[in-house]
């Protein structure tokens, strides 16, 4: 079953009308074939065979979306196993190999940060299920060891999960200039996945790279701004401005209010990863100033506007293998397009 929207007919709409500035956040529900055990954290293992399943499907494809890969033009979560989160993550600590069995489901998220991505996916989907007709239905994906049929796509902005739906950077624009303002407006971020910050450190001092496990403003925003920069369609490109941005954070305009966080950790293939998990609630302090062609947004506005992309972008580092999977908490998506 595909529910992508709650729109009739929608796949063939969206590849119709597809367009770069479009976003998409879906998940996958899988069901494995046989009985075996999988990592809990699998990210690296899903962004392997997410890549796998394209260069079968779409193989004129997946070269270009291999190298697009370094712009992040998608992310992708581990697999999700039908545990609770506090089990999840002691799993994920201790790096214990949890079961999958066939009579269980299995979700993946997958964003797509490029228009062209979900027409791709879907005609490459209907082409698989086409293949499969009259014949022992086919694997879907191999994530690790374990083989994994496809049972729906979920796209509907409704979904309970509230990891699912689509806009336009218009709308993430039009859904950010219909917010009431308020003085020291408050932000809440929720970080579901493990999180961190590639942070380059001083070579003059001798000082080696590091992670950053905290979501301070200065690690958060700027790289939400460059994220905008780069995936935005040019004529909104400008409503996101570094300097401002950057200034605002710099005179603590932008301070941490409150916060659940907890360090976590996983363990990738062939390395092992530190960062948190929570929840960290901001507030965006000072009066707003006046708003001039220049600069169509307030500051606060582009603030509100980065964090309503980082439900697509995810935050921070490796967020195309499950890293950095992050969300306003307690807002009520809407579809814009």
């Amino acid at each position: 079953m595909i529910t992508t929207t709650t729109e009739e007919n929608v796949g063939a709409q969206v590849i119709a009308h597809a367009a770069p500035a479009k976003l998409y956040s879906l998940l996958l529900r899988l069901r494995p074939l046989e009985v075996g055990t999988l990592m809990p954290f699998s990210g690296e293992l899903v962004h392997a065979a997410w890549l796998d399943w394209i260069r079968e499907a779409a193989p004129d494809v997946s070269a270009s979306l291999h190298d697009g890969n370094r712009q992040r033009l998608f992310t992708c979560s581990s697999l999700q196993f039908p545990l609770p989160p506090q089990r999840m993550r002691e799993a994920e600590r201790d790096n214990v190999h949890l079961p999958v069995e066939p009579r269980q489901t299995y979700t993946v998220r997958l964003t797509f940060l490029l228009g062209e991505l979900f027409p791709l996916f879907y005609d490459s989907l209907m082409r698989f299920n086409m293949a499969g007709i009259g014949s022992r239905k086919p694997p879907f994906m191999q994530i690790g060891k374990r083989a994994f049929l496809l049972e729906e796509v979920i796209a509907a902005a409704d979904d309970p999960s509230g990891w699912t739906g689509f806009s336009t950077f218009a709308g993430l624009v039009k859904q950010v200039r219909a917010m009431k303002q308020t003085a020291d407006q408050l932000l809440k971020l929720e970080f579901a996945a493990i999180t961190t910050f590639s942070r380059n450190s001083s070579k003059e001092r001798g000082y080696s790279n590091h992670f950053a496990i905290l979501p301070l403003p200065q690690y958060v925003f700027p790289g939400l701004v460059k994220r905008w920069q780069e995936l935005a369609p040019p004529e909104l490109a400008h409503l996101v401005q570094r300097e401002s941005v950057e200034a605002y954070i710099q005179e603590e305009g932008v301070i941490i209010g409150d916060y659940d966080l907890r360090p976590h950790w996983v363990t990738f293939v062939k390395h092992y990863q530190r960062g948190f998990v929570g929840t960290c609630s901001y507030i965006l302090r000072g009066k707003d100033e006046p708003t001039t062609p220049e600069s169509p947004l307030t500051v606060r506005q582009q603030i509100l506007l980065l964090a309503q992309l980082a439900f697509y972008t995810g935050v921070g580092s490796k967020t195309a293998m499950g890293m950095g999977q992050t969300r306003i908490a307690g807002l009520k998506k809407t579809v814009e397009v």
